[in-house]
C-alpha cells in the first residue's frame, strides 16, 4: 500500500538539490559583481578580475542551472508516471464453465496477504460471468505521487447473469471473502471518508467477465479502483 518517498525519488531530492546550490552560487556571482561596481563607482581601490574568467564563471553557473533543472523536470515526470500508473496484484483467478451444466462455473480465487504469500479458495457460481467485489479508499493525487497508493479490501465472490431479470429469478450464490461484512472502520469510512483530509473517495468495485478455461485473469488495483487483466495460458482450469 506504500511505498517510501524516498527510496523511489532520491534523484529528484538531488536533483532539487543541485538546482538550488546553482541559484545560490547566481545569486552570489551577481551580488559580487554589483558590489565591485559600487566601490569603482565611489572610487574604492577594488581588484581586477579578468572579463573571461568572470564570463566564464557565469557560463557554468548557468549550465549548472539548465542541467539541475532539466535533470528535476525529467525525475518528477518519471515519479507522476510511476505513481499513477501504479498497480498492485490483489488476485489471481481460474475461472471455468463446468461441462455439460449451462450457465454454472468453477471459480479458483488465489488472494494475497503479500507478494509472496497467496492463500487460495474453491467456489462453484452460477451465472453467464464471475463478479468480485470490494472496497476501495482513494487517496489524494499528491499522495499518490509521493508513494501512498490505493487502500482496498475484497469483499465478496459471486455469479452474475446478463440479464437483470435472470438475476432476481434464477438461482444466486454469493460468496463472502471478509470474516466481517458490516465491518465498522469501513461503514465508519464510508459516511465519513471524503470529509477527511487526504482522502479523496471511498467506494466500492465491482469486476467482472465471462469464464475461460483457457485464461488466467489477473485482478489489479490502481489509483481508480480494481481492475482485470487476462491471459492466454493454455487449457488451464478442469471443471467438473
Amino acid at each position: 500500500m506504500f511505498s517510501s518517498p524516498f527510496s523511489g525519488s532520491i534523484f529528484i531530492y538531488i536533483s532539487l538539490g543541485l538546482l538550488l546550490v546553482s541559484l545560490v552560487l547566481l545569486i552570489g556571482f551577481v551580488y559580487r559583481r554589483v558590489y565591485r561596481l559600487i566601490r569603482r563607482s565611489r572610487h574604492r581601490p577594488e581588484g581586477r578580475i579578468s572579463i573571461v574568467a568572470s564570463t566564464l564563471r557565469l557560463l557554468l553557473i548557468l549550465l549548472a542551472i539548465a542541467i539541475s533543472a532539466a535533470m528535476l523536470f525529467l525525475f518528477v515526470f518519471i515519479q507522476s508516471y510511476t505513481a499513477f500508473t501504479h498497480r498492485e496484484l490483489a488476485a489471481i483467478v481460474y475461472c471455468a464453465p463446468v461441462a455439460g451444466v449451462k450457465d454454472e462455473m468453477i471459480l479458483e480465487l488465489v488472494t494475497f496477504e503479500s507478494p509472496r504469500v497467496g492463500h487460495s479458495r474453491r467456489y462453484r457460481l452460477r451465472g453467464q460471468q464471475w463478479a468480485i467485489e470490494g472496497h476501495i479508499l482513494k487517496w489524494d493525487d499528491w499522495l499518490n505521487f509521493l508513494g501512498l497508493h490505493t487502500m482496498y479490501k475484497l469483499t465478496r465472490v459471486r455469479g452474475r447473469y446478463l440479464r437483470a431479470e435472470d438475476e432476481v429469478k434464477r438461482p444466486a450464490t454469493a460468496y463472502s471473502l471478509v470474516a466481517n461484512e458490516e465491518d465498522p472502520r469501513w461503514r465508519w469510512l464510508y459516511e465519513y471518508g471524503a470529509r477527511l483530509p487526504f482522502i479523496h473517495a471511498v467506494y466500492g468495485n465491482t469486476v467482472f467477465t465471462f469464464p475461460s478455461s483457457t485464461k488466467i485473469f489477473r485482478i489489479y488495483v490502481t489509483t481508480s479502483g480494481f481492475m482485470i487483466e487476462e491471459e492466454e495460458a493454455g487449457e488451464i482450469v478442469s471443471a467438473h
